[in-house]
This record gives structure tokens, sequence and C-alpha cells, in this order.
């Protein structure tokens, strides 16, 4: 971890080096000396920030001491965040001391009045949203994902307010000075469907002067220096002592951050992959719906949306959304209508899905939308964060940006498909205890009270080879319990026929599954598939029993039946992607991969659920009623019990969910960490379940095959605080 930090500082710190890069740096003595003037260092730490530099130049490792002098001090030196105070600011230090000139001084200052903060005074846990600016009589610019935060929809028709919310800009909120400027939202315009960018109508901004956004393309502004104006707020993934010193532990307030814009990248967004224009200021979470200010003409050149600490940030081209008619005509200020405006645009075919009524809105005609060309939506590869105070995870794409322009046919795009299923459950016998051959009861509910119930008073749930128990209070599976038959034989049954995906779902290429609630308990107890549809791309749908795991039998129409069965939401969990998929090299999917190849015997029963505490932290989403918070569980547990000889053998494994990139309402440690758990620890963390005395007999956790799992799974022992 210490390597993987210093290489991505010094990738930084290359990118934004000056003229000549490292050496020119760590040659030039005023650069360095100049540390010795920054109000949280001393001459000692310019003295190890020089050494730092120079031991980067040279290609020499450094010390974790060096690394955090770098971070503390060279970085936030190279690309402040300056403090906004009564409309103005103190001169910067080098390599932005001009900025305190009177040419680029008044250039800047005339920017500041018309950049606020978004107010959520009805929102549950967050006080603000992020950062907006005014772009026309009585119009504010700000990010889609800001905007969701307070409002419901997307194009221009049937835009609303969520139930109880309000909002406002406030055109001040400056360091140490209580005075405010509010504007209440009134009303919102749009939310845009393809670039993540918001609308909003606020009372009053008639009287604040109005930034014009330039149409000049891109790839001729590189290098160009822009001034971030925003409310960068903590981040506490990162280290929230150097934040503290670099922001003097005062965050949320106004503050003006340099930098330089750079060359465009393509990045996910929204579903899709859209070409952003990166830039190199210091922003953290707040500042999303920044504006980026091009310090020679004091035009918007961008909309700051997302960011990664030490890597790059990425905002909306201005000239993308001058191109858009619609945002023309909801009167934005630009610098002048470019040619080609009202055009054909990749976003054509989402405006034709936001506005239908309308055919998308587009002075051009619905005929010639329908004709047009649209990107199959799908993560890109990597991720980022959504800058708003608590951070949001998208996803990079490593194509370049000719990739993009070239669009797929509408066809193409993914339809949300339901999975073949067996819906007459007359037959489902569920988990099969004897299974192995030497009794394993299921785990006692403590408290059945809490758990969903069939008509019949019963509250576990059969299905082909498993069963569920539903956490009535919480919308999730309580604990799983399935029947694990590894044999090729059982998995392909009948010769001949399609196992596949496509062969066992009946789903097309290009189509994605919709999961199905369970009609044997009340839907208010489960969360449906909308939630996971409409989360902001934040979770896959996480199979808690896994359908490789329970498709076999003695017929194609067992295997088949197993298969669907796994697509009910009673066995999904919200898990981001990282954690749910073996493909991606996530933690359980790996384990799972890890199990079915430690198995000596090609029967054994898999117990598995999340570990669901009252303080897990909640998300802000939609089920089928609408509006819905949920608590996202962030650790998981799973229980393999094989059998060898006439004993059992019982492997227990507590897994850890990194939900820190995720757009909830609140961040947690970053590890990822995946550990070997006693049954007794494990019973004692889950707290609702009791596990049968068998599982705690055959425990691995201390004996010689457990050591041998511990070790190649190259995981730790649980230990208890």
């Amino acid at each position: 971890m210490t390597d993987e930090r210093a290489a991505r500082v010094k990738r930084y710190l290359e990118w934004i080096a000056p003229e000549g890069g490292l050496e020119a740096m760590a040659a030039e003595p005023t650069l360095l000396e100049g540390l010795a003037d920054v109000p949280w260092a001393d001459a000692a730490d310019a003295e190890r920030a020089g050494e730092a530099v120079r031991r980067l130049e040279q290609g020499t490792a450094l010390t974790p001491e060096q690394t955090d002098v770098i971070e503390a001090i060279v970085l936030p030196r190279e690309r402040p965040a300056v403090d906004i105070v009564d409309g103005t600011y103190a001169t910067p230090p080098a390599p932005f001391e001009h900025l305190g000139a009177a040419a680029a001084r008044a250039t800047v200052e005339a920017a500041i009045p018309s950049i606020g903060r978004i107010e959520l005074p009805g929102h549950p846990s967050l006080p603000y949203g992020g950062t907006g600016f005014v772009v026309g009589d009585n119009l504010l610019m700000t990010n889609r994902h800001v905007a969701e935060l307070f409002a419901l929809g997307l194009g221009r028709e049937e835009l609303s307010f969520r139930p109880g919310q309000t909002a406002a800009v406030d055109l001040l909120r400056e360091r140490d000075r209580p005075a405010s400027s509010l504007f209440r939202i009134a009303s919102v315009a749009m939310i845009h469907p393809y670039w993540d960018m918001a609308l909003v109508v606020a009372e009053g901004l008639d009287r604040v002067p109005s930034l014009t956004l330039a149409v000049d393309a891109p790839e001729d502004l590189v290098e160009h220096e822009i001034v971030v104006i925003g409310y960068p707020a903590l981040d506490p993934r990162n280290n929230v002592e150097l934040q503290n010193r670099i922001f003097g532990a005062v965050f949320n307030v106004k503050r003006l951050q340099p930098g330089k814009l750079r060359t465009r990248a393509d990045i996910g967004s929204f579903g899709h992959v859209v070409s952003a224009v990166t830039h190199d200021s210091s922003t953290l979470g707040g500042n999303s719906g920044s504006a980026l200010i091009d310090v020679a003409t004091g035009r918007v050149v961008g909309l700051h949306f997302a960011g990664r600490y030490l890597e790059a940030n990425f905002a909306v081209p201005t000239r993308e959304l001058a191109l858009d008619r619609r945002v023309l005509d909801a009167g934005v200020h630009v610098q002048e209508e470019p040619a080609g405006a009202g055009g054909a645009l990749l976003s054509d075919p989402y405006w034709i899905d936001a506005d239908p009524t309308n055919g998308g809105g587009s002075a051009a005609g619905p005929e010639r939308l329908l004709t047009g060309g649209a990107l199959s939506p799908g993560r890109g590869e990597g991720e980022v964060t959504l800058s708003i105070p608590l951070e949001v995870t998208v996803h990079v794409s490593a194509r370049q940006t000719a990739g993009v322009a070239a669009s797929a046919p509408a066809a193409a795009v993914e339809a949300m498909v339901e999975p073949f299923r067996d819906e007459d459950f007359s037959d489902r016998k569920g988990y099969d205890g004897g299974f192995l051959g030497i009794p394993v009861a299921l785990p006692a509910v403590l408290d059945e009270s809490s758990v969903s119930r069939l008509d019949d008073g019963s509250h576990v749930l059969p299905y082909e080879h498993f069963a569920v128990v539903v956490d009535k209070n919480r919308r999730l599976a309580l604990f799983t319990a399935s029947n694990v038959d590894a044999d090729p034989m059982r998995k392909t049954p009948e010769p001949g026929r399609d196992y596949t995906r496509r062969g066992l779902t009946g789903l097309g290429k290009n189509d994605q599954e919709k999961w199905f609630t369970d009609p044997r308990i009340p839907a208010v107890h489960q969360l449906p598939d909308r939630f996971f549809t409409k989360d902001r791309a934040s979770f896959d749908k996480g199979h808690i029993v896994r359908r490789e795991d329970v498709a076999w039998g003695a017929t194609f129409d067992e295997v088949r039946r197993a298969n669907g069965d796994t697509y009910h939401v009673t066995n999904c969990s919200p898990q981001i992607a990282s954690f749910n998929r073996s493909a991606l090299q996530g933690v359980w999917g790996q384990l799972e991969n890890l199990i079915l190849e430690q198995a000596t015997a090609e029967r054994y029963t898999l117990f598995a659920g999340p570990v669901l505490r009252p303080d897990d932290r909640l998300f802000q989403g939609v089920d089928d009623e609408g509006q819905v918070r949920v608590a996202i569980p962030r650790q998981f547990w799973k229980i393999v019990v094989a059998r060898s000889g006439d004993e059992l053998r019982t492997f227990a494994f507590l897994l850890d969910q990194d939900l820190a990139n995720t757009d909830l309402e609140f961040a947690v440690d970053q590890a990822w960490r995946s550990r070997m758990i006693s049954i007794a620890d494990l019973e004692a963390l889950v707290a609702g379940l009791a596990f049968p005395q068998e599982l705690h007999d055959s425990d691995q956790i201390g004996a010689s095959g457990g050591e041998a799992v511990r070790t190649q799974a190259a995981v730790e022992t649980f230990a208890p605080a």
C-alpha cells in the first residue's frame, strides 16, 4: 500500500509539475524554499519536502514520512485551496501568485458573487449538496447528481421536488463570515439525461450577474489556466489529519482552487460513457457543480462533476452543453451560438427516453432523433468519485474519445428482461438438512417477529436446492441456506441442452436481468428490482446464493428451475461491483470460487447472509412506491460445511464490503478485508441467529484444515474487539 501510494503521488506530481517536470522542480530553489512561508509548514518541513521531490526525480523510493510531507505540503502548494472572504482572496503562493495581479483578480472576482452553495434544509442528513452558479435570468446550473438529492424526474417533463424536500442557493457561505445571501430554488428546469448537469430556477437571481459558457472546443483549451470556485468538504476516506492541516480544519466554505485544464477522457456517467474534460485543481467533496473559470476570459469552460484523489478531476465541457438546443432554449448564457448547435448529438436517444411525449424536445424534430445512434449503456473500467460532500462511485472507461463517437445502433441498447422462472412453487423442497448424509440443521431465528412469513405461518422460503429467510424490516435476506452439488454430470444432466446463461435464463445478448419479487411474502418486505436499477449505478444485484452453486439436478428443467429461483429479490443484497464480481477480482466472488476449488467432496452446504447491524448507514433510493431509505450492510458472512468421512468440517468467513466510494450518506474505511472467523464469534456478530451445534462442533478455525484454507486464501483470522 505504501509503494502504491508513493507511486500515485509521483504520477500526480509529474502531472502538475512545471515545464521540465520533477527535475525542474527539484532544481528550482525558490520553489521549495518558499514552502517555509506556508502556514502549516516550518523550515524542517520545507527541507524534507525538497529532499522528497529530489528522491522522486532520481527514482529513489520514498519513506512513508516523505510521502506524507509531499501530500501535506508540496501538493497543496502546487494546487492550493485559497480562502474567499468578502468576495476577494489573498494572493496564492507560487506558481499561482500572478492571480493576485490586477487583471487576473478582476476577472476572477467578477465570477465569485455568482457561485453559491446548494442548501438542503429539508434533507435528513446532508446540510448541502454541492455547488451551483448563475447561468441566466433566475437560472442556476449544477450537477444532475446534486439536483437529484432534492428533485425527481429526468429531462424537462414531469420534474418535481422530492416529497418534503426544499432547496436553496447561498451565494456567500464564506470563512468566518456569518452573513448569508440565500435564494430559494422554486422549480427544476432541466435534469440532463446524458450529461451530469441540471438547471434549476431560483427566485431573485435576476439581480445576480450571470456567468457565460464558453463554446471553444476543449482540445483548444488544453493547459489554459483555470480556477474552480466551490465548497470543498472533508473527505473522510483520505488522510483527515493532512486535510485539516491544509484547510485549517475548516470546510464547507467558499474557496478558490487554481489549476489547469487538461485533455479529454472517457468516463462512465449514469450508465453510459461520456467524453469529459479533465483538470488538475485540488477539489474535494462539495465541489460538485463548481464552475471552471478560464482566467484569461472569465468564461465557464467546464462543469466539475467528479474527481479521484491524486489522479484527475472531470468536468462537463461547456461546448457540449452549448451544442444542445434544449440547453440554449432554457436561457443559458453562452459566448455565442456555436456552429452546429441543434444538430445530431449522442445525447438525443437519451432525451427521447427522458421526454417521450415530444420526441425528446429537439428543434430538429423527432424523426431525426429516432434514427440517431445510441451508446449501449454499460460501466467503464476503473472508478472515480463524484464530489458531492459525500462521495459517489462512477466508472472510468479505458476507451478513447474516438470510440465514443462511433455510436451503436439503438437496437443494441440493453433491455431489462425477466429470466425464465417457474411460478408454480408447489413442488419446491428448499434446503435439505440431510443432503450431506449427516444432519445439518438450519440456523435458528432468535426473534421470529422480525422475519417475513408465508401464508401458512412458516418463515423459511423454499426454492430449488436452497432456502431464504427474509428480515422484513431491513427488506433483505437474514440468511440463506443452499445445497451445492459440483458433480459435472449434475450440472449438465441432459447432453445437447444449453446450460449457458443465455440457455438457462432465456435472455438475449443485450438483455439485463430484471429480478422479481416473491409472491409468497408481502412485497413491502422485499426490495424490488427498481431499487437496484434506479440506484445511480451504486450497486450490483448481488446473489447471496450464487446461481452456479444451486443450478444442478437430474434434468435440464430442474437445473433451469434452480437457476431462475436465484433471481428473486429475496436472494439479492446491495453489493458494489468490485466486491461482488469474481471477474473483477471481487472478494465475494473470489471466495466462492475458492470454496469450489477447496471442496474435496462434490457435495457441500453453504449458509450465507449479511451482517445486519443497527448502525448500518443509509442509502437514499427508490422502490415501487417512491422514495426509500435503506440501510446497506457493510459485512457479509459465509459458512461452508463439507463431509470428510464420517465427520463434518465447517469453515466460516467474514467479508467486508468497502462502501467508501458509494453514494451513501456516509463514508467508511476503504480497506478491503476477507477474514476467517470462528462459528462462535460469527454467531455473536450476527446476533439474530443461533447456529446449530453441529457447526460449532465441526468448526475448523483452529484445525489444520482451516489453517490450510486460510493460508491458500491469504485471509487473516477475525479477532473480536
